[in-house]
């Protein structure tokens, strides 16, 4: 299968070096088997027949400062069948003006029936050319509001690590380029190779979920003063028994207004506001302290466990115990 990865400046070097690492470990292990097979005296073929381009063939500078030199431009690729859009962390908004050219091959290529596998931010490139229109796809979390507000069309599953929609095909935040390199083995070579991947790369080859992973936004950038008054008030008093009502009185709001208002401002509801407020509270003693989640559940401004926990797992997606072992702070 012939693969093209793409690049362009502040593009992300892992995405370009993971992806060139993960099918060279398909390609050798896909040879070993078939030397230790009947078809030992075979010359096999390599799987996927990778090459590197950029939109004018020239080296480009990645996140970080380290130079990438491309195989080739855009112009001099051939029937590919297998396009993968990097990543581009978190310059994608200011470079997205930069790749029209890129856009348009793409756009292009897809005509060809070309598969286009997108990093992460890589995304919107995808979406901007029009090709995510009606489909599914995620992107990173932190960027998946104005991916939302950007690209309606497009049928955003921010949650998922990896979807898969036809010819095209998204992963969420920057590690779950591997889900996506895995799924592409699976695809298209088998899933005994995708799992001897996973093995040799040390790469956890199970579903997962970006939800765990993102935090809330409380935004404050605004200029509602009488709401981020309130949001303000409402950091300081979250562990209390809070009555919306009283709360809106004493700023001297009626309920209607204050609730448009609110939302107008930091696109939640109130009672989503405190609910978020007291789950990245939880969140952030289950990182950093040995505390029982009885005790947080009363710091976070609950009074019953049982409930708060089964808030917990539905917004956060796993249990609290669970997510303590996967990011309790170790100090050593």
């Amino acid at each position: 299968m012939k693969v093209t990865i793409l690049m362009a400046d502040k593009c992300s070097s892992t995405s370009v070096a993971a992806t060139m690492e993960f099918f060279e470990t398909a390609n050798v292990l896909h040879h070993y088997a078939e030397k230790k097979s009947a078809r030992s005296k075979l010359n096999s073929s390599a799987l996927f027949n990778v090459e590197t381009a950029s939109i004018d063939g020239q080296t480009v500078l990645c996140t970080g400062g380290l130079q990438l030199t491309p195989d080739k431009s855009l112009a001099e690729v051939h029937e590919t069948q297998l396009i993968i859009v990097p990543g581009f962390m978190f310059n994608i908004l200011g470079v997205l003006p930069t790749l029209s050219d890129m856009i348009q091959w793409l756009q292009f290529q897809h005509q060809q029936g070309c598969y286009i596998a997108n990093m992460c931010t890589g995304a919107f490139v995808t979406a901007q050319a029009g090709l995510l229109d009606g489909r599914c796809a995620t992107t990173h979390w932190v960027f998946s509001d104005q991916f939302a507000q950007r690209y309606p069309q497009v049928k955003l599953q921010t949650e998922r690590t990896v979807t898969d929609d036809g010819l095209v095909m998204c992963s969420g935040g920057s590690t779950s380029s591997s889900d996506l390199l895995l799924h592409l083995i699976r695809k298209f070579a088998s899933p005994q190779l995708a799992a001897e991947c996973a093995k040799k790369l040390l790469v956890d080859i199970s579903a997962r979920s970006q939800t765990p992973y993102s935090s809330t936004t409380f935004k404050k950038n605004h200029t509602d003063p009488d709401i981020l008054k309130i949001q303000i008030w409402l950091e300081k008093h979250m562990v209390e028994n809070i009555n919306m009502e009283k709360v809106v009185d004493e700023f001297g709001l009626s309920m209607r207004n204050f609730i448009r208002r609110f939302k107008d401002a930091t696109d939640q509801t109130p009672i989503q506001y405190l609910q978020n407020l007291r789950i990245e509270k939880a969140k952030h003693l289950l990182e950093s302290s040995k505390m029982a989640f009885d005790q947080i559940t009363l710091h976070a401004g609950y009074e019953d466990g049982n409930s708060f926990r089964r808030l917990f797992k539905e917004k956060v997606g796993v249990t609290p115990s669970a997510y303590r072992k996967r990011f309790e702070i170790v100090r050593v």
